[in-house]
């Protein structure tokens, strides 16, 4: 029996542009998304978060210029969803359609809250995706080792924290939140809760089981108005509703055709006309003239965008160079360790590299570059409500556009009697055929939402069948936290010795963090970045293999943001990449490491795929090396080159210009 882990599936995003959208399609088992830096390869990762409930998205200025929201088609235990989200205000509620991307206009949506401050009309947005993967939900105690601590909710983002690495996650010390005593410890909770070993897990599941059986109860009840109504208003079946529309659709076209028939014959240059004809032109104008307005807005938006860009950036140099200077003192001659490397250097030889300046000027004009950033912030703002209007003043010209061009054909008709009364009654049963069409349409939608209803009784009595067999086995043979760990301590030792490193031993995690140590020592004492890069995935990698092997509440899905971090690629440009004397050490110059990364991954995510353990890996890396181009080209989703190379985008927003990527 294949283990019953929740599985999540991402099938597709589009981000809906005002002038495009853009769209990245996802397959079962790897994806790959690589290219040069700045265009926009992360921005797909956290687009995906996004929709996925995190509380912000970081925007690279393209997605900022062009974009509006975004959707996400997900498979959340093979049903498939459509989640829909403003990109700027991330506050607003998230709306759910139990469908395809492609038929969201046929369902009503489900509106979420985002976080749980607040309530949506339709609940929480992690209660809906923990119920949809059938996920207990469950509050767990801030501090476990006191009696009277008081209860937080793990929501799914607590988590998705072990499914998605970012660029930030790979390779640091201060992976999963290490700083934050609080996270720390509720992350500790999360992955006992992962992994079914939490004090509570059964009576959480008991309570869990008895309330979806509560939801069904008041889905059959539900259901049985909804029906009872129906049937009373004797509201066609959904069959007959197909078959009307269908034969309305076909007298529609046919009167259509008609109409175009009797338009192209009827032709008119009556002087009486000319006045309106100026009106329509004068109307043309307006709207070229809002067209050119947009399009210097636009403009504007673009170099502001650029302008606080360049702001922040010099923000940056200026507090790197006070934290430079705070951190060395350049008055006595003193051994330092450097805090990029980690290589000792005497600070009289350091000194010959910098010069002096006054702490307090840098400061002010830290604060004076921040004010001119906020007062940009602001009139960013301020053209991007000014587009808006626009946009609005175009829609309305456009309207009156279409109404006097209507009067113009109308008045035209005037002079062309024999076609006026057919042409008057094709219209007539036209807007009568497409106002039958528009209620069908809206009753389809009632008869859809009826049978999710049914679809949902039918999917939770499911949901309680695999929850009690969960159970049984958790009462059976419950698991403990010391096999877990041995588990996925034999999971990532396999894999350090696949890549491998050097002296591969000593793997095993931490009963005291969770997290890996290898040689005896603690993830976070590692001092070789390229080597915490290749601990750090085997350790997500290693999370992924155990929920297909076994009873989990993990997610089939892992996304890691620039695999190669800290790597050797590509022995032609081995020279130009300053690396660590600990990265030397360890050998991790050596592009086989990175390659067998990926080998690794093809062999494990084909085993378990042929076995029908269905899950996916999407990767993000920057270069890559042409031995990977040509053998795993069957998994690469997206690659992106701002040179403009064949076969490649030049970004994520694929209509910006070279110059702008």
């Amino acid at each position: 029996m294949k283990p019953k882990s929740p599985k999540l599936i991402i099938n597709k995003l589009v981000l809906v542009g005002r002038s495009k959208s853009y769209y990245v399609n996802f397959e079962i088992g790897i994806n790959i998304i690589h290219g040069d830096s700045d265009t926009g390869k992360s921005s797909i990762l956290n687009l995906i978060d996004y929709l996925l409930g995190s509380k912000k998205i970081y925007m690279y200025d393209e997605i900022e210029q062009h974009g509006k929201y975004a959707m996400l088609e997900v498979s959340l235990n093979d049903k498939v969803y459509t989640i829909k989200r403003d990109i700027f205000e991330p506050k607003e509620n998230i709306e759910v359609y139990s469908t395809n991307i492609e038929n969201i206009n046929k369902v009503f949506p489900l509106e979420y809250s985002p976080d749980y401050d607040r309530e949506g009309p339709a609940g929480y947005f992690s209660d809906f995706l923990l119920s949809s993967l059938n996920i207990p939900i469950i509050k767990v105690k801030q501090a476990p080792s006191k009696d009277n601590s008081p209860m937080v909710r793990l929501s799914f983002r607590d988590l998705f924290k072990y499914s998605y690495f970012n660029q930030d996650d790979v390779g640091s010390r201060e992976i999963l939140d290490r700083k934050n005593h609080t996270l720390v410890v509720k992350n500790k909770e999360t992955f006992k809760f992962i992994h079914n070993v939490l004090d509570t897990q059964i009576t959480e599941l008991q309570n869990m089981i008895g309330e979806k059986n509560r939801e069904i109860k008041e889905l059959i009840n539900k259901y049985k108005v909804i029906s009872s109504f129906l049937l009373e208003t004797k509201l066609s079946t959904e069959e007959s509703l197909h078959a009307k529309k269908e034969e309305l659709d076909g007298k529609i076209n046919y009167l259509e055709n008609e109409k175009n028939i009797l338009t192209d014959k009827m032709k008119s240059d009556n002087e009486e006309m000319e006045e309106l004809r100026i009106v329509v032109l004068e109307i043309e104008k307006r709207i070229n003239k809002l067209l050119s307005k947009k399009s210097h807005k636009e403009a504007q938006l673009e170099q502001n965008l650029r302008l606080r860009k360049e702001y922040q950036i010099d923000i940056n140099k200026i507090q790197t160079s006070l934290k430079v200077k705070n951190s060395i003192s350049m008055q006595y001659n003193q051994i330092v360790e450097c805090p990029l490397c980690n290589s000792k250097m005497e600070t009289v030889e350091i000194k010959k590299h910098f010069v002096e300046h006054n702490e307090d000027i840098l400061k002010k004009e830290v604060s004076s570059i921040k004010n001119r950033s906020k007062d940009l912030s602001k009139l960013i703002d301020e053209l991007r409500d000014e587009l808006l209007q626009i946009e609005n003043k175009l829609l309305k010209e456009r309207e009156q556009l279409n109404k006097a061009k209507s009067i113009l054909d109308t008045k035209a008709e005037k002079f062309i009697s024999p076609f006026i009364t057919q042409r008057d009654l094709i219209i007539s049963e036209l807007s009568s055929f497409k106002e039958q069409v528009g209620k069908i349409e809206y009753f389809l939608k009632i008869r859809v939402q009826l049978g999710a209803l049914k679809q949902k009784e039918e999917l939770l009595k499911k949901q309680v069948s695999e929850l009690q067999s969960k159970l049984d086995i958790l009462k059976e043979q419950t698991p403990s936290i010391e096999e877990t760990l041995n588990d996925l301590g034999a999971y990532l030792k396999e894999f350090l010795e696949y890549t491998p490193i050097k002296s591969a031993y000593g793997i095993r995690l931490s009963e005291k963090t969770f997290l890996p140590i290898v040689r005896e020592r603690d993830y976070t004492d590692l001092t070789s970045g390229g080597l915490r890069t290749l601990v750090s995935l085997g350790y997500i990698i290693s999370l992924l293999k155990n929920s297909l092997l076994k009873e989990t509440n993990f997610p089939s899905l892992i996304m890691v943001d620039t695999v190669g971090k800290y790597l050797g690629k590509t022995k032609k440009n081995k020279d130009d990449i300053d690396e660590s004397k600990e990265n030397k050490k360890e050998g991790l110059d050596d592009p086989k490491k990175y390659i067998n990364i990926y080998n690794y991954l093809q062999e494990f995510s084909s085993e378990f795929i042929n076995i029908g353990n269905e899950h996916q890996i999407i990767l993000v890396d920057n270069d890559f090396p042409e031995e990977l181009e040509k053998n795993f080209s069957q998994y690469v989703v997206k690659r992106f080159s701002t040179e403009g190379k064949e076969g490649y985008e030049i970004g994520f927003i694929n209509n910006a210009t070279l110059n702008e990527i």
